[in-house]
């Protein structure tokens, strides 16, 4: 009797830690990094301020590239705005040219394109990643 009751315990604790895992979203890694930004951009086209607010920080700031920072709340104002402006805007996922770089539970995500460079800096914690902070470069001409 002991036998079967501490085997069910067992399958429920089990079955419990799967499902808290499940839960937790992302993985720490670079994978989850990966789905991470491509939610962050699936959010912000589509103007989904639930799940913007859930994935940025409180104390979340973006500077643009004119050094103008931009707190969580206007970002998520601007998302509204461009998902408004830009119905069925096709959303683009993490191009190859970003480059992901984890150390501990942090991520710094930086994206290379033509005209500008920009970095995300992300946190993992309690099962997920937050966005921290965004910088936005104009990359100078070459020659």
């Amino acid at each position: 009797m002991h036998k079967r009751v501490l085997a069910g315990w067992f399958a429920g604790v089990c079955c419990l830690v799967s499902l808290a895992a499940n839960a937790a979203g992302p993985s720490p890694g670079e994978a989850g990094v990966r789905e991470v930004e491509n939610a962050w951009s699936r959010a912000f086209v589509t103007g989904d301020a639930k799940v913007l607010d859930d994935l940025l920080d409180p104390a979340y700031v973006s500077v643009s590239t004119s050094g103008v920072p931009r707190p969580k709340a206007e970002i998520i104002a601007a998302a509204t705005r461009f998902a408004e402006q830009h119905p069925n805007t096709p959303v683009q996922p993490l191009p190859p040219t970003s480059t992901i770089s984890i150390k501990g539970d942090t991520a710094v995500v930086t994206h290379h394109g033509d005209k500008e460079t920009s970095v995300d800096v992300f946190y993992y914690s309690q099962g997920r990643w937050h966005a921290w902070y965004s910088q936005h470069t104009t990359r100078a001409a070459t020659t």
